[in-house]
């Protein structure tokens, strides 16, 4: 148990059934709005944005010193919209900063109270287990300094930033805070790919993938987004999340379509089956819900074809590429030269880790250059095997493969302990959110890497964190009502 009860269970009902902004501490809002409408001065008066940046900075330490759980609520926002931040020189992200900033006042916190934060022992032997493999790949990889920048990583992400939630989102209004403010910071996410995508196709008149500002795993930002608004849409008694809900869906599913990330794609369609027929009750009501959605969609795309905004070419090259109809030989030609070229990345992966089994290559070290289908120097545009899975055991060898795959497991099994002990708690829909985000990260691995992607990793470790406490809150609050 992190904290004592009475800092754990909610004491009113009005808490208890409540997932609204209105819940949201005034400082967030305040902060929110400044930071923006700073940005927006920085940016219409060609002001240099350190000006923005030094203020944000100083409303996040704020917050976080006056109020540390307000302060974790930018965490979500900037998970799913890590802004380059080029005006520092570096390729320093708006949600490191953010992260930064978050641990700092933690430690001081932590060393402060005193407190005894205790790490669940089955994450926590697998999580030491990765770290202390990929340490020991140190000694055979051809660039250190790159295998010490994901150590560094691997550690921020599954020791630090994961204690930070087990310690910060230990109750049941801030588990719902943070559910709420990850439908949002999705929504923004999903404005800025269709921006992108309008501005590409205005310009260009041709279709082109759209990755916000998250790269390759924008897809999986997106894809959570359409399963947590599901959840929120059917949460019974809150109109205002309904209507975000609502909102918000139309706008992330045509964000995930002209991102034609097809493993996603394919990733959100098996969760979307195993979430609608994970009980049977309700199930067609479920799918004639999101049959109308996907009509809604189309007419919104009908009405931007008609009034000329996006020509009818670009939006079905887009539907084309993400679900591969209508293609010209050409194209299938290109889709398969790229799953061809993932072929023979994970047959080279398996060859070096056959030649490397007890340290592998060295963390970070595992990546290709597609040109020659040869291992390169890590840099801009080399690929990487794009199966996390499998990297595990390239890049430190098999006991880091077994690590990776046990952590995956205990984390699935406590998510699915964590739905089934919420059955009937107010905290049931936000757990079959955090699953269903948790399984498309999952099944998206086999096609993609997570932990090289600083904001990806943390999510995922975010919904395994939140999945942990709820199970823990509805441990405790079933336990005394035995009593």
């Amino acid at each position: 148990m992190l904290t004592n009860k009475s800092n754990i269970l909610p004491t009113t009902s009005k808490e208890l059934n409540s997932i609204t902004l209105q819940n949201v501490p005034l400082v967030v809002y305040l902060g929110t709005f400044i930071v923006f409408a700073m940005y927006l001065i920085c940016v219409v008066f060609h002001w240099e944005l350190f000006y923005f940046l030094s203020l944000f900075t100083v409303i996040v330490l704020i917050t976080a010193l006056i109020k540390f759980e307000a302060a974790f609520l930018f965490v979500p926002l900037t998970l799913t919209n890590p802004y380059m931040l080029k005006e520092t020189g570096t390729n320093l992200h708006l949600s490191e900063l953010v992260l930064i900033i978050i641990f700092i006042v933690w430690a001081s916190r932590i060393v402060m109270m005193k407190e005894r934060i205790v790490f669940p022992k089955n994450i926590l032997y697998s999580s030491l287990t990765i770290i202390v493999t990929a340490i020991l790949s140190l000694l055979v990889a051809r660039y250190f300094v790159v295998s010490i920048l994901q150590i560094i990583r691997d550690i921020e992400i599954l020791l630090v930033f994961f204690m930070v939630v087990l310690y910060t989102l230990t109750n049941e209004k801030r588990i719902k805070q943070v559910f709420l403010f990850l439908i949002i910071g999705g929504l923004i996410a999903s404005c800025v790919g269709l921006g992108q995508f309008i501005n590409n196709a205005s310009e260009l008149r041709q279709s082109t993938r759209v990755f916000g500002w998250l790269g390759g795993g924008y897809g999986s930002v997106v894809a959570s987004t359409i399963i947590l608004s599901i959840c929120a849409l059917v949460y019974k008694g809150n109109r205002m999340l309904n209507i975000l809900a609502l909102i918000t869906l139309p706008i992330a599913i045509s964000a995930l379509i002209i991102s034609q990330t097809r493993a996603w794609i394919g990733a959100l369609f098996i969760v979307l089956g195993l979430l609608f027929f994970w009980r049977n009750r309700g199930a067609k009501k479920k799918i004639l819900k999101m049959a109308g959605f996907i009509i809604f969609c189309v007419i919104i795309v009908t009405i931007t074809n008609i009034s000329g905004l996006i020509h009818n070419r670009v939006i079905m090259d887009s539907i084309g590429g993400a679900f591969r109809f209508g293609e010209s030989q050409r194209e299938h030609s290109l889709s398969d030269a790229s799953m061809f070229l993932r072929l023979v990345a994970w047959k080279k992966a398996i060859l070096l880790y056959i030649d490397h089994p007890v340290f592998g290559i060295g963390v970070g070290n595992v990546r290709f250059d597609f040109s020659t289908l040869k291992l390169a120097k890590p840099g801009e545009g080399i690929g990487y095997v794009d199966n996390q899975y499998l990297q595990g055991f390239v890049e430190a060898g098999t006991i880091a493969g077994i690590a990776w795959i046990v952590y995956i497991f205990q984390a699935v099994g406590v998510g699915i302990k964590s739905v089934r002990r919420s059955i009937g708690s107010n905290l049931y829909l936000p757990a079959i959110g955090f699953m269903g985000c948790l399984l498309i990260f999952v099944l998206g691995s086999f096609f993609w890497v997570i932990t090289p992607d600083h904001e990806l990793f943390a999510l995922m470790v975010l919904y395994i964190g939140l999945l942990i406490n709820i199970y823990k809150i509805n441990s405790i609050r079933g336990t005394s009502q035995e009593k």
